[in-house]
């Protein structure tokens, strides 16, 4: 059976493809009317409309606004302008638009329900101004110019009630009318013109006489106020939305009857999509409209998107966008399941044989359909369930349906070309149509490809970009190198109208077959095989682009992009790099591993050894630290003559080199090349290119990418779990279920190998450990032996060390030991072999080559062994034990020097060193008290001297080696020193230093005076003392020097006695002559006073001193003081005299020109008494050798004082 003769109609009868809201023949309306299928979806809306539609014919509402949305081709236009027919009651050869619905018995007619009937009857009989309009073709400026909506409704009102469009003009036409003039004035025009008013009126801009005559002729206008009127028709019209509720509320008013007015807007939501102001003008208008009219006029709109989808409003806007929901009370929203429906019963219904034929056949072909349409991550791509399904639906598959609407909804989103498709709204119901008619001929075997579609959609692509790719390609050789072979053609058709569909079906190679598939016998594997021959053909040409499994269509700009990308080079190292991120960054995390080490005792280490390697990926570097024991290097195909080589990966596998290989195929590593390509292309790529659709195709291309990167890491963690390890020329057995777990199994068994000397530690030492283990002295914490074995190790090393002449620091220490092959070992393992060795004595620190010893505070100790910032400071030497020499030497000189009997400690070098240099460092101390004071010369001062710098040397050997070799150099000395060492201390401990002093004291008072007078017998005893104290061991004698002392000191005494008695003698004849002088002068007592006080206060003075110096200065102060004195007397004089001279003035008169006389006074000159010290008027020291040099010297005295009468002076001369 042909696919033709199944139909109940004529497949090939015409039906109207676009549902438009223009209007139609008669023809045209009754088939309309006739074939329109009340689908059960439908039925539903019906009631619900008329059941809120007749609240406004029986009574009052403001809940008349009607929304009706459903998706691309689900019929909402042609439900919208059913809707008009059975308002208006329309009437086609006799029979009105109810009729249709409503004739036949229940199951019959296309009305089912009683009520919706009497609703609709009551609807239908209520006169009705039906105004059917697309919103877009009415809007006279271009969709850009969008502002006024109101505009468009004023502008079909206008003309639905016999107005012009023009709505200054339709102003005048409504204000005649309300004059009862309109008739007349357009008889009037006719006249005037020639032709009626309602052919002219467009043209009224050049008909101004024309019509300022008529309207002048009726009476309604006088010349210039007609004129007026012109000159304003042509600025700017403006209407609120109130204005035109109220010319709507008049008009119904006017009307009467209970008149109805009905909007009928098509597209509404195409036109106010993304248009704030639009979408609030809408509401405001069926706000008003319902305030004003209650109920009597009504507003319908359709729309793509639901009401709360059709623009984005924000902020305080947003309340008011709520209200609209509020204004389109009624929704009825149109499913697929609608469209399904009415295609099916209006093209697909089958006569009854067909039907039955069909349904028989079906389970002949059930299970070939089931296996072939199997599709990819398409859950809602419905297939048939039933033999009637098969047969309602043949020789479509019901997932067409659906994916032809989405098809049609997308295209018409992604582009203008489709943005106009969407405004014609290509019916789907033709899409069925025409292409059943395509397929007429075939037999009852065949299924409809989706490809086949294309040709009604491509009558309405018109000359897009997309179209054109296709034509294009349709002329190329290379793609349809046969004109009967369109296969080719047909695979690019098919991914073009998927494109932008990937939510519904992902464009597969399997589901791209799927979609190809024309039987129910269809042979998939070799449909399958020339599909993917196509694809790589399409794919060469860049019409098409692969992402990871799925392919797709490229646009023109799509494609330049393609070839962008596919020209960028890529650096060696690009590929490595990626997947060294990708395996170790997203899969491991960081370079390093705890090693799970566990003692042949059975205890184990967690996470106190942690080993970094070096990661490769084929010969790239990628994380690469100091540590060269331990290296994993990933293998790729890239790796020519390695990867997959099981024998070389064996061979070239070492000790300290892991290889792994990873089982990736070339589309993989394709994959990645794919990926950085484009990821430079986006990050370098100029926003200002100049490739149309450039944003949109770069976050395609971003989107794109981010999925195949997800893909690619995914199939990476596949592939790592297959991955093969190699180590030590062998091939691991690895656990583990991620790559995670299994790498780090192999890092444990290279671990076990490359650090074997790891187990020699069997205790965790801490640092905490360590430090009471030095501070406590012994080893409370460690029990006996643990670690003994790392501790010979360390021992070993450092002999190993001095026998190659090498210098061993803590870092030649830590080097060789930590995280080093093959040991592995932490810091706190060496620290701890360090402080046993250096507690038990075995090796000797130095930090800055300044020795420890154990006896030193224990914060340095620490400081110095756990040093790791500038660990190469502190040296590590084996230490030499004392012999029973040393130790023997030691004690002698203790018990000399000290007299200490236990100096010697036979477990401790240190501690043997520390008290004994402990007694050195007091002895010191001790003796440099004793040092000689300058003027002393106390005895055996160089001894002292020499004990304090033998002592030095002693303290400031640094370490026990250095300690014994300087007691051995000095035994002799020392033992030599002890001898004197008493006798010092003693001296300067007893009385016996008093004494020393005391003579030292005596001998320097006498040794010091230049006055030599009566001294013979404390000569003599000076000389007896000198002696005394020259010698080089005075101590027997110092109680002699003591009896010498007791003599100075009473002959000394009555030295000063004598020299005291002399001295008084001077200051008061010096006394004397003062106060003779002053007596000769005529002064007052004050100055007697003075003189008295001062001579009396230097012979009190002079009963207090004991010693000769200050009792041979009194005279001196005498003579100076008495001189002094003489001063202040003639200073005194000279003051009276002037006083004196100024009170006895004389007056002299001399005569003047002109006067007779006038005076003046003059002071008599006063002589000054001047007081000159002899020794001032010559040089202090003169040498005289002859009776000239005398005469020299007494005429000069003589000139001075000779010079100073002149002055008129008089002179006092004090000797």
């Amino acid at each position: 059976m042909k696919i033709n003769d199944m139909f109940l109609k004529d497949i090939h009868r015409n039906i109207e493809g676009v549902i438009t809201a223009t209007q139609a023949s008669d023809e045209q309306v009754y088939q309309e009317l006739d074939e329109y299928v009340v689908t059960k979806e439908l039925q539903g809306h019906f009631k619900t409309f008329f059941d809120a539609y007749k609240k406004g014919i029986l009574g009052d509402t403001s809940s008349m606004g009607v929304w009706i949305q459903g998706f691309f081709g689900s019929g909402k236009s042609h439900f919208l302008k059913i809707l008009s027919y059975i308002l208006e009651n329309k009437e086609i050869n006799g029979k009105t638009a109810f009729d249709f619905f409503t004739e036949g018995d229940e199951t019959t007619r296309k009305i089912k329900d009683d009520m919706t009937i009497a609703d609709m009857k009551l609807a239908a009989d209520t006169p009705t101004n039906v105004i059917l309009f697309n919103v877009e073709s009415k809007h006279a400026a271009g969709i850009e110019e969008k502002s006024s909506l109101v505009n468009v409704f004023l502008k079909v009102f206008n003309n639905s009630i016999g107005y012009s469009t023009i709505p200054q003009l339709a102003d005048l036409e409504r204000a005649l009318d309300k004059k009862d003039k309109f008739t007349e004035f357009k008889a009037a025009f006719e006249a005037i013109q020639g032709e009626s008013w309602e052919k002219s009126r467009n043209e009224v801009d050049f008909l101004e006489d024309e019509v300022v005559e008529a309207l002048v002729k009726i009476d309604y206008f006088s010349e210039s106020a007609a004129r007026n009127w012109f000159a304003k028709y042509d600025k700017e019209y403006q209407i609120s939305i109130e204005d035109f509720a109220v010319l709507v509320e008049e008009y119904l008013q006017a009307k009467g009857n209970n008149e109805h007015i009905v909007f009928l807007v098509d597209e509404i939501g195409q036109y106010i999509g993304g248009n704030s102001s639009l979408t609030l003008q809408l509401q405001t208008i069926v706000e008003e409209l319902g305030n004003k009219t209650r109920g009597k006029a009504w507003v319908i709109v359709t729309s793509q998107q639901a009401i709360d989808k059709i623009t984005d409003i924000a902020g305080s806007a947003a309340l008011d966008f709520s209200k609209i929901k509020g204004r389109f009370e009624t929704t009825l929203s149109l499913s697929s399941a609608n469209a399904d429906e009415v295609i099916q019963k209006r093209i697909l219904a089958k006569n009854n044989g067909a039907q039955d034929f069909l349904e028989a056949d079906y389970p002949n072909h059930e299970n070939d359909i089931d296996s072939m349409l199997v599709f990819e991550d398409s859950p809602e791509l419905r297939l048939y369930n039933s033999a009637q399904n098969y047969a309602d639906v043949y020789p479509f598959v019901p997932y067409q349906f659906n994916l032809l609407a989405n098809i049609l909804t997308q295209i018409s989103k992604h582009s203008i070309q489709g943005a106009n498709l969407s405004r014609g709204e290509r019916s789907l119901l033709a899409f069925f149509k025409e292409t059943a008619e395509r397929n007429a001929d075939k037999e009852s075997d065949a299924l409809v490809s989706l490809d086949q579609f294309y040709p009604s959609l491509e009558k309405w692509l018109n000359e897009t970009d997309n179209a054109k790719v296709i034509k294009q390609a349709e002329e190329n050789s290379r793609i349809v190198p046969d004109p009967d072979d369109q296969f080719n053609i047909a695979v690019l058709k098919v991914l073009f109208m998927i494109k932008y569909v990937d939510q519904n079906i992902k464009p597969t190679l399997n589901n791209i077959t799927n979609l190809l598939i024309r039987s129910v016998n269809e042979d998939k594997l070799a449909l399958r095989k020339q599909v993917e021959m196509a694809l790589k053909i399409l794919i060469s040409e860049n019409l098409i682009r692969q992402n990871l499994k799925s392919f797709v269509f490229q646009t023109d700009e799509e494609q330049e992009v393609t070839r962008l990308i596919n020209n960028i080079d890529l650096n060696e190292t690009d590929v490595d790099n990626k997947l060294a991120v990708d395996i170790f960054d997203a899969n491991v995390g960081r370079n390093s591993f705890s090693y799970k080490n566990i003692h042949a005792s059975g205890r184990a280490f967690d996470n106190r050894y942690n080993f970094s390697y070096n990661l490769y990926v084929d010969d790239y570097a990628y994380r690469k630290n100091s540590n060269p024991n331990l290296e994993v290097k990933v293998i790729t195909p890239d790796y020519d003559g390695l990867w997959n080589d099981e024998a070389q990966l064996v061979i070239q596998s070492t000790k300290n080199q892991m290889l792994i290989n990873l089982p990736v195929d070339a589309e993989f590593m394709n994959h990645i090349k794919t990926y950085l390509r484009v990821e430079k292309y986006i990050t370098t790529a100029n926003v200002s290119s100049a490739i149309k659709n450039f944003a949109a195709v770069k976050a395609e291309k971003t989107t794109e990418n981010q999925d195949l990167g997800d893909s690619i890491n995914q199939q990476l963690v596949d592939f790592l779990k297959q991955a093969t390890f190699y180590f030590n020329n062998s091939q691991l057995d690895v656990s583990g279920g991620d790559f995670k777990t299994r790498l780090n199994d192999a890092l444990q068994q290279m671990a076990k190998l490359v650090y074997h000397k790891n187990d020699l530690v069997d205790a965790a030492i801490s640092e905490a450990d360590i430090n009471n283990y030095l501070k406590e002295g012994a080893d409370n914490l460690v029990a006996h032996n643990e670690n003994q074995n790392l501790i010979d190790e360390v021992k070993r090393y450092l002999q190993l060390q001095e026998s190659k002449k090498l210098t061993t620091t803590m870092r030649t220490l830590r080097d060789n030991f930590v995280n080093k092959e093959p040991y592995g070992l932490v810091n706190e393992d060496i620290e701890w072999a360090i402080a046993r060795l250096f507690k038990e004595g075995d090796i000797n620190l130095f930090k800055n080559a300044i020795p420890l010893s154990t006896t030193q505070d224990l914060t340095e100790i620490s400081k110095v062994i756990f040093e790791r910032k500038a660990p190469e400071k502190i040296r590590v030497e084996l230490r030499i034990r004392s012999n029973l020499q040393q130790k023997k030497m030691v004690k002698e000189l203790g018990d000399a020097l000290f007299e200490s009997r236990n100096i010697v400690d036979e477990n401790s070098d240190d501690r043997t060193r520390a008290k004994f240099i402990e007694r050195a460092d007091r002895l010191k101390d001790e003796f440099k008290t004793y040092q000689d004071t300058p003027g002393r010369n106390y005895p055996q001062a160089e001894i002292v001297t020499e004990v304090i710098k033998v002592m030095e040397r002693v303290v400031d050997a640094r370490d026990t080696q250095s300690f014994f070799e300087v007691l051995k150099n000095k035994e002799d000395d020392l033992l030599d020193l002890a001898e004197d060492i008493n006798d010092i201390r003693n001296f300067h401990k007893s009385k016996q230093k008093a004494i020393w002093d005391k003579s030292r004291d005596y001998i320097s008072r006498i040794q010091d005076n230049t006055v030599k007078e009566s001294t013979a017998e404390l000569d003599e005893i000076i000389t007896e003392m000198t002696s005394i104290m020259k010698q080089v061991v005075p101590y027997k004698e110092l109680p002699k020097l003591g009896n010498l002392n007791e003599q100075f000191e009473n002959k000394y005494l009555e030295f000063i006695e004598i020299k005291s008695k002399s001295a008084a003698e001077k200051v008061n004849n010096d006394k004397e002559e003062t106060l003779a002088d002053l007596d000769s002068r005529d002064l007052d007592d004050r100055f007697k006073v003075k003189v008295i006080s001062r001579f009396d206060q230097l012979l009190n003075e002079l009963e207090s001193y004991q010693k000769l110096d200050p009792i041979e200065l009194i005279p001196v102060r005498s003579a100076a003081d008495k001189r002094s004195f003489i001063s202040q007397f003639t200073a005194e004089e000279n003051r009276i005299r002037h006083e004196k001279a100024k009170a006895t003035i004389e007056v002299i008169t001399q005569p003047t020109v002109g006067e007779k006389g006038a005076s003046y006074t003059a002071e008599k000159p006063v002589k000054v008494i001047e007081s000159i010290q002899l020794d001032s008027l010559v040089d202090s020291r003169t040498r005289v050798k002859t009776p000239e040099d005398i005469d020299t010297y007494v005429n000069k005295i003589k000139q001075e004082l000779l010079n100073k009468l002149n002055d008129g002076n008089e002179i006092d001369i004090l000797l």
